[in-house]
């Protein structure tokens, strides 16, 4: 079998370029306290989120444990660094603004460093990290 190796670049603590395609950016968002009907609101709630700047994926492979991740991401394609930072803040604070909107505003927090690694490393087990 053929081992699908994707390269993983730092940009700084909190984004990372990701295989050349994407600026990526972590959330993690803390469901333990939600009953279904609220997952479910908040599910729906995210997946009608809509922004100019960022796009929104939504990682629920850890719910039975309580934990959803929101990835954040801006296309690498013709995008400098420094623009793709601002259009993941501006992007995670529409996000925020969209949240806000929702009755049920579970706890969150920004991945940084070792664990964006990591938590890319689970999906992705021959990564590449580029210097």
């Amino acid at each position: 079998m053929d081992q699908v190796t994707k390269k993983y670049q730092a940009i700084d603590t909190e984004i990372v370029l990701f295989n050349e395609e994407y600026y990526l950016s972590v959330i993690h968002v803390d469901i333990s306290a939600l009953a279904t009907p609220d997952r479910e609101s908040l599910f729906t709630h995210l997946f009608e989120f809509d922004s100019k700047d960022i796009e929104l994926e939504i990682d629920v492979s850890e719910e039975h444990v309580g934990n959803w991740f929101l990835q954040v991401l801006v296309p690498h394609v013709l995008t400098l660094p420094d623009v793709a930072r601002k259009r993941l803040e501006r992007g995670r604070e529409e996000l925020a603004a969209h949240l806000a909107k929702q009755s049920v505003n579970p706890v969150q927090a920004q991945l940084f460093g070792d664990d964006i690694y990591q938590y890319v490393k689970r999906y992705n087990p021959h990564l590449q990290v580029i210097g």
